[in-house]
């Protein structure tokens, strides 16, 4: 019996699969943790104490204000492999047609190849987005919610939750929101930002645009500094609102990805759950990274991952007796906030 011969090499395909781009999620969007190839599977996170301060004047030629040395600390974390096996059979073909050129087609293995690297490159692309929103929350699980990192526990500090009890029409919303904004700012420490963003689930876009004090600025005084703009964005796939209040641009990120269980049934997980938010800064020097370890395949050991790109590995192995093509995808990812204490969780507990 002769040999399948799929129309591609590993290489190729690994090619092909990465050529096409990741439209999904609005993370991926915003440009939020942007790659970073390492060349180890380790990736060592460091964070210093140290303090930035006015410097005194001195005579020129003089002696120069010698500062204290910074406290440097740091933490070892496992870039996360994600692996997924697809297959193309012989029923995936034989007798199948297809509609190309407005003509009816019999099914080709070049054709069903293309299916399915689109498949895969969704796949992956939705579990870089599902990493992305643990990095926000500070909780990074994997598709059958078993928790990878806790980034609060693994820097040691408490996470900081802000109730904006959205169902009380007395608080004070622009409070509410300088409080985010000066837990943010404090926590800068070396850092910089451009502004602030939260996503935050439908109930509590809705219920923030409803209340009292945040209403009346937006039907009564359309040109109030706390009111810029009150729209809707589409974005990733996401047809989520926006809203700029209290200098905090709120966005509504619609939707859920679907995860499996422990026993394997599979559900949807909200991206952010009811009445809930995650404000962080924006336009940070390094404060987000999306790390893209090293591919797990002997042909690729010690070789360097492009810079810039999302790498999804495909290898392949021709099925006994001629049963079709096994397809084993791979991405190794890890998406982290080096300094957690910036992020905010927003809820409403009314």
């Amino acid at each position: 019996m002769p040999e399948i011969l799929l129309p591609y090499t590993d290489v190729e395909l690994t090619e092909e699969v990465n050529r096409i781009p990741n439209t999904y999620g609005l993370l991926n969007e915003l440009g939020l943790a942007p790659n970073e190839p390492k060349g180890s599977i380790y990736v060592r996170i460091e964070y210093r104490d140290g303090q930035i301060y006015v410097l005194a004047a001195a005579e020129r030629g003089g002696p120069a204000e010698v500062g204290p040395g910074d406290t440097e600390n740091g933490i070892i974390l496992q870039i996360p492999h994600f692996p997924h096996l697809d297959k193309i059979s012989v029923d995936d073909i034989d007798g199948v047609l297809e509609v190309v050129n407005g003509e009816v087609t019999p099914g080709s293995l070049e054709r069903e190849t293309a299916n399915k690297l689109m498949t895969i490159r969704n796949k992956h692309s939705i579990t870089r987005e599902y990493v992305r929103l643990g990095m926000l929350k500070g909780l990074i699980k994997d598709g059958r919610g078993r928790t990878l990192y806790d980034l609060f526990d693994l820097f040691g500090i408490s996470k900081k939750t802000v109730d904006f009890t959205l169902g009380t029409d007395t608080v004070d919303i622009v409070e509410k929101c300088e409080e985010v904004r000066d837990h943010v700012m404090v926590n800068l420490k070396g850092e910089t930002m451009n502004g602030i963003e939260a996503i935050v689930s439908s109930s509590f876009f809705s219920k923030l645009i409803k209340h009292p004090k945040v209403e009346k600025f937006w039907i009564n005084a359309q040109n109030a500094a706390l009111h810029t703009t009150i729209g809707r964005d589409y974005r990733g796939n996401n047809w989520g609102r926006v809203f700029e209040f209290g200098e905090i641009t709120f966005r509504e990120y619609k939707g859920s990805l679907p995860v499996r269980s422990p026993s394997g049934a599979i559900s949807q997980e909200a991206n952010v759950a009811a009445g809930k938010g995650h404000a962080f800064p924006t336009g940070t020097q390094s404060m987000f990274r999306t790390f893209d370890g090293p591919v797990y395949h002997i042909e690729r050991a010690n070789r360097p991952i492009d810079e810039g790109s999302e790498p999804i590995f495909i290898s392949t192995k021709v099925l006994d007796h001629g049963e079709g093509i096994e397809l084993k995808s791979q991405s190794n990812m890890l998406a982290v906030c080096k300094q957690p204490e910036c992020q905010v969780e927003l809820t409403t507990s009314n």
